[in-house]
């Protein structure tokens, strides 16, 4: 279980921070992911989390594609507003790739020939959707960039997550806002603490969010707000399922059942198989 934590600074700058380990370790478990995969994945979902928690209901909804043409393909996370993350990417097992400083080589991964999109769907009726192009394919620079571009929302973002062989020991990031009207001394201030903010996967090695924020927002007039669950969590589920079944037509859905024995959906989310035979075929469209 994850733990979002969120504060006010100085009456003025909004910082949320998650602790995203478990989280991270789930996508692996799921989606079988390679180390560069897992860094990848693991920074869209953290980031996706932070975003998330944002709405004002728990059904409101984002969907994050990262589609930089790199090897490892589409990135897509989602988040509601209760707390619940999901992703799914394209090629998982893509090999792992060192740069020069002993990091992993995320952006060569994603690659930065693309773009970000965001789709919010907040109960207004229709989608709202924004896109940018991608700066790095390191993720945290991409959601960054994409705020400032395609929301006018100017924001430090910082993520990260520390590898150990196949396991994620430790994750998270930070995502600072600020407020209208914020003294520009304070945002000087701030630029100052986000630069200090490197090796983020270090920082949330054994702290939690709460404890990241005060590390580096102490010395600020800092007051806690929120702090809340997190978790990997599908919403597919048979009635879903179904519509998809339901979507092959009638002729088609049968033609497989009789030719393989059975219809079988996989939800790339969660990696959860759903098997109808004939007969619960013929059930579905009745």
């Amino acid at each position: 279980m994850a733990i979002l934590t969120k504060a006010i600074v100085e009456n003025s700058v909004v910082v949320s921070a998650i602790e995203s380990k478990d989280i991270v370790n789930r996508a692996i478990k799921i989606h079988d992911l390679s180390p560069v995969a897992a860094a990848a994945m693991g920074r869209a979902l953290t980031m996706a989390a932070l975003m998330g928690k944002e709405f004002k209901n728990k059904d409101d909804y984002l969907t994050a594609v990262i589609d930089g043409k790199g090897p490892l393909g589409k990135i897509t996370v989602c988040a509601d507003g209760d707390g619940h993350v999901k992703g799914d990417i394209e090629n998982p097992a893509v090999e792992t790739a060192i740069k020069s400083n002993g990091h992993l080589d995320v952006g060569g991964a994603v690659g930065c020939d693309g773009t970000l999109t965001v789709i919010k769907n907040i109960g207004l009726g229709h989608p709202y959707v924004g896109t940018s192009r991608l700066v790095s394919g390191e993720i945290a620079q991409d959601f960054a960039y994409y705020f400032a571009d395609s929301e006018q929302q100017p924001c430090g973002v910082t993520l990260g997550v520390g590898l150990n062989k196949l396991r994620c020991k430790s994750a998270g990031g930070v995502w600072v806002r600020v407020m209208p009207d914020c003294p520009q001394e304070i945002i000087d201030r701030v630029e100052t603490v986000m630069y200090a903010m490197d090796e983020m996967s270090y920082q949330f090695d054994g702290s939690t969010a709460e404890q990241v924020i005060r590390r580096f927002f102490g010395e600020f007039d800092l007051v806690i707000t929120e702090s809340a669950e997190v978790s990997y969590k599908c919403n597919c589920g048979k009635r879903k399922i179904d519509a998809i079944v339901r979507s092959l037509g009638k002729d088609e859905a049968l033609q497989i059942a009789d030719e393989m024995g059975f219809v079988e959906v996989c939800c790339h989310f969660c990696g959860k198989k759903y098997t109808y035979d004939r007969q619960a075929v013929e059930k579905l469209f009745k």
